[in-house]
C-alpha cells in the first residue's frame, strides 16, 4: 500500500464504526483517530451515504441512531462529505454500463471515490471490485487513479492502520 492514502468509507463501513462490535470496529475507530490527526482530510464519503445510513433507523424507529446520523449532515472534522455532482452521476452511469449488476447507489459511491482521488474504498459489499482504467466512449481513457477495494475486517483494517500511522 502507498503512504498517501485517501480512504473512502462506504455506508456499511460507517455502520460498522457507529453500530458494530468487535475487533474490526476497534481498528476502524483507531483509523478515524489517526486520520483526525492528519492535516489533510484522509477519510471521505458521499452525501448519498448519509441518506443510506438513515433508512433502517427510520424503518425501525431508532430515534437515537436517527439523531446521531442526522447530526453527521452538519459535517464531521474527520470525514469529508462529498456532493453528488453531475460529474459523479455521469461516471456512475458509465460504471454501471460496463459492470453488469452494479446498482446505481454503488455506482454513485464508486464514482464519488474515483473523482475525489481515493486510493482505497472500504466496503463489505462483495459485489464491488477494484477499478483500474476506465475508458469513456467519447473521451477515451479517464484520468482516475486505480481504486483498491478493502474489506472492513480486522486483518485488512489493521494493515491499513499500520500504513497510515507510519
Amino acid at each position: 500500500m502507498t503512504v498517501n492514502h485517501r480512504l473512502y468509507l462506504d455506508t456499511n463501513a460507517l455502520i460498522l464504526l457507529n453500530e458494530g462490535e468487535g475487533a474490526a470496529r476497534r481498528v476502524l475507530e483507531q483509523i478515524v483517530t489517526a486520520a483526525a490527526s492528519k492535516p489533510a482530510p484522509l477519510l471521505m464519503t458521499s452525501a448519498l451515504t448519509l441518506s443510506e445510513l438513515l433508512v433502517k433507523p427510520y424503518r425501525d424507529g431508532q430515534i437515537q441512531l436517527i439523531t446521531a446520523y442526522r447530526s453527521w449532515f452538519g459535517g464531521l472534522s474527520w470525514l469529508d462529505i462529498l456532493p453528488v455532482s453531475h460529474e459523479v452521476l455521469d461516471l456512475a452511469s458509465l460504471l454501471r454500463a460496463t459492470r453488469p449488476g452494479l446498482k446505481l447507489p454503488d455506482g454513485i459511491q464508486l464514482a464519488t471515490a474515483l473523482i475525489a482521488g481515493a486510493s482505497h474504498f472500504v466496503s463489505a459489499d462483495k459485489g464491488l471490485h477494484a477499478v483500474d482504467q476506465i475508458v469513456h466512449p467519447l473521451l477515451g481513457p479517464l484520468p482516475y487513479s486505480p481504486l483498491t477495494i478493502l474489506r472492513p475486517d480486522e486483518p485488512s483494517l489493521s494493515a491499513l492502520l499500520e500504513s497510515i500511522s507510519a
